[in-house]
């Protein structure tokens, strides 16, 4: 069995130019509101967005397969809505603040898939 050989990255090995579709899926911090029923929502942050899902850590525990509505901060100007969305949730672990939940895109507002894309694109 031949040895595994590894490649130690070089000082300018910039992992948008080896991975060029990955692009749209880099961290980056954006600030989010997760509504879990309509007298229940929370403000808070993901480091972890996609066209097709996010994390998400608020003090409230939500139930798999449960959907909540999230709305979605893109710091596109003041002028501009937030994208909202439907996601499902499809698992949830304790965490430090709370609990920390994988939500699933199941439907978008009028334009939100094509507003989030151009933001994940832009990062």
């Amino acid at each position: 069995m031949a040895p595994i050989e590894s490649r130690a990255p070089a000082a300018d090995d910039n992992p948008r130019e080896r991975y060029p579709y990955h692009r749209r899926y880099l961290r980056h911090r954006v600030r989010i509101r997760v509504e879990v029923q309509s007298d229940m929502s929370f403000q808070a942050w993901t480091l972890n967005l996609s066209e097709d899902g996010l994390c998400f850590e608020i003090p409230a525990r939500v139930a798999q397969e449960r959907e909540v509505s999230v709305w979605i901060f893109t710091g596109k100007g003041k002028a501009e809505s937030p994208v909202h969305a439907r996601c499902r949730v499809v698992w949830s672990q304790p965490s430090a603040k709370g609990h920390r939940h994988g939500g699933q895109f199941v439907r978008f507002a009028e334009d939100g898939l094509e507003r989030l894309r151009a933001f994940l694109t832009g990062l």
